[in-house]
């Protein structure tokens, strides 16, 4: 086989001179002969192209990555397709177009035609395309858009071929090519791989929208057509083990998958609106989740201080923030620093989320007289030391919780105020006496999830003054502070962040603020007499991660501000 250079030396495209520089050059600059005579402006990649295909004696193509059909590249599997540097393009019949960096690669081809059972023709391509088509292909957002527009071009089948009666995993999604079950799974696997904690989809006129809530936030990635939104529906719905005939009522279900040798699962929810369904399915990763007090990113005093907290032997510890700011995580964590064999750990939850060893976790059920306070009151009978209530947002749940932690057991859980000093006002709004709120709380936690600055594209920023000077009124900012931001790059999607991380406020309950507490002082004073014995506030912890380059002022401002 006839060596590249002296192709293109015989074409004219290059001198004797010009190829041995840059066979010199090879261990100094990055890439093949080919690529550094490209960079370094001496031929075009057309010529390039030309010069492969007569070294190798086969076609050149120019590989386009959003041209590639990720449903054709991935009859080869992705390791595989990395490992050799080849990606199927098109099938036609019984053969497969293969395109590929190294075509005399004989094993290759071989193997390709024992897995996908095609006739392999080999093209020679580039490297650089090659490797960001497979990237593309991959991508099972990219797949799922592919698949609808796949059945745009297709006339569906009848609705009562998609919903099957059946446990759906992995290996059999993918031996089942229906377009819409094709479709669920590129949507599940997409919400896996990008990290995400909810998926939405919300029917609108003319077209089903597709969200993720990624790091906190709610990110469009792709619409379905308003004429196979029900099939998708009903898709999910039998995955989930609902009633695919009930679309006027709530359901709630789950459904599991399989990835990469591990099951994720998923909470369904649907409920009716005007215009047709709306499901949301959150992500419960248990063969990934880790709960532990020592990993939730709580500085070091914080930590002792809520350590200390948990090791009374009774009284009642809330948890308290916005919806999606990490308590139950906060509470799962607690109830594993607990967890031991000389303690009898109970929980009432709605719904049980994660499965703890060792715990015994009780799903609230109003139906069956297993509401928070009924239940709470059958788990008094069960000799507990620790009991957790996944939400206190009664007048019975509240009393229930207060006695049982002023009655020698320890009480966790979580109410819905902005701070710590919060819980005080919203356990008298629920009828709570001062006397016995006082009595009975031994603390509170106030928490947000912040995103994090993308590390890849992390640079100094102005600060807003507006927002510092908002912020830092009774917080301490250093005046020469340097701030930052995400720029938007690749890896973060253009958004600056990547990732969360936690801010704690830790309200603990000393003889002076429970004295504080039952003679009924107001939240503002409350906070100063916590603030004057160590409290650091939510805003504060906010502005210390901002210094730190470790998220926004922006960030800080509209999560403990907003």
């Amino acid at each position: 086989m006839a060596r590249l250079g002296d192709i293109l030396v015989d074409h004219g495209w290059i001198t004797l001179a010009q190829l041995d520089s840059a066979l010199a050059a090879q261990g100094d600059e990055r890439g093949m002969l080919g690529q550094i005579l490209v960079r370094r402006g001496l031929i075009s990649f057309e010529q390039l192209g030309e010069a492969l295909s007569e070294q190798y004696g086969v076609p050149y193509v120019e590989v386009v990555p959003q041209a590639v059909n990720p449903q054709v590249a991935r009859l080869l599997p992705e390791s595989m397709a990395r490992q050799h540097t080849c990606v199927p393009l098109s099938v036609s019949g019984s053969r497969m177009q293969l395109a590929m960096v190294a075509p005399d690669d004989i094993e290759t081809i071989a193997e390709t035609e024992l897995i996908t059972g095609y006739h392999v023709d080999p093209l020679v391509a580039l490297d650089g395309p090659v490797q960001a088509a497979i990237d593309h292909s991959f991508d099972d957002r990219i797949v799922a858009r592919q698949t609808i527009v796949d059945m745009k071009m297709a006339d569906l089948e009848a609705a009562e071929h998609l919903v099957e009666d059946e446990v759906v995993d992995a290996e059999e999604e993918k031996e089942d090519l229906a377009p819409v079950v094709r479709l669920v799974r590129a949507i599940l696997m997409g919400a896996i791989n990008a990290g995400t904690s909810d998926i939405h989809l919300e029917p609108h006129v003319p077209e089903m929208r597709v969200r993720y809530r990624v790091d906190g936030e709610l990110q469009q990635v792709m619409t379905i057509p308003d004429h196979i939104e029900e099939a998708v529906v009903a898709r999910i719905k039998v995955m989930a083990d609902m009633d695919t005939t009930e679309n006027r009522r709530p359901q709630d279900g789950r459904l599991s998958v399989n990835e990469a040798g591990a099951r994720v699962n998923f909470r369904v929810s649907s409920i009716p609106t005007v215009g047709g369904e709306k499901v949301v399915m959150r992500l419960l990763d248990e063969g990934n989740k880790v709960f532990d007090l020592d990993t939730l990113g709580l500085p070091t005093s914080e930590r002792d201080t809520l350590q200390s907290l948990i090791d009374k032997p009774h009284g009642m510890l809330v948890v308290t923030g916005p919806t999606g700011s990490g308590k139950t995580t906060t509470m799962y964590a607690v109830l594993a620093k607990l967890n031991s064999v000389n303690r009898n750990i109970v929980t009432v939850e709605d719904p049980v989320e994660y499965r703890l060893t060792g715990i015994n976790q009780v799903a609230s059920d109003n139906d069956y007289g297993l509401g928070f306070a009924n239940a709470l009151k059958y788990i008094m009978r069960q000799d507990p030391d620790v009991i957790m209530v996944g939400e206190i947002r009664d007048h019975e749940t509240a009393t229930t919780s207060v006695q049982a932690a002023l009655t020698g057991h320890l009480l966790i859980s979580t109410l819905h105020t902005n701070d710590a000093v919060g819980a005080v006002a919203r356990l008298n709004d629920l009828g709570i006496d001062n006397f016995k709120i006082g009595g009975a709380l031994l603390g509170s936690v106030a928490q947000r999830l912040l995103r994090s600055i993308c590390l890849e594209c992390k640079e100094p920023a102005e600060a807003n003054p507006t927002l510092l000077q908002t912020l830092s009124k009774n917080c301490k900012v250093e005046q020469d502070a340097v701030f930052y931001r995400g720029r938007g790059c690749k890896k973060c999607l253009g958004t600056g962040y990547s990732g969360r991380i936690p801010i704690y406020e830790i309200m603990v309950v000393t003889p002076e603020l429970s004295d504080g507490i039952e003679k009924g002082l107001p939240a503002n004073r409350l906070r100063e007499i916590a603030a004057s014995q160590g409290m650091i506030e939510l805003a504060q912890a906010g502005l210390d991660l901002a210094v730190a380059g470790k998220t926004t002022l922006e960030e800080v401002y509209y999560k403990v501000s907003g």
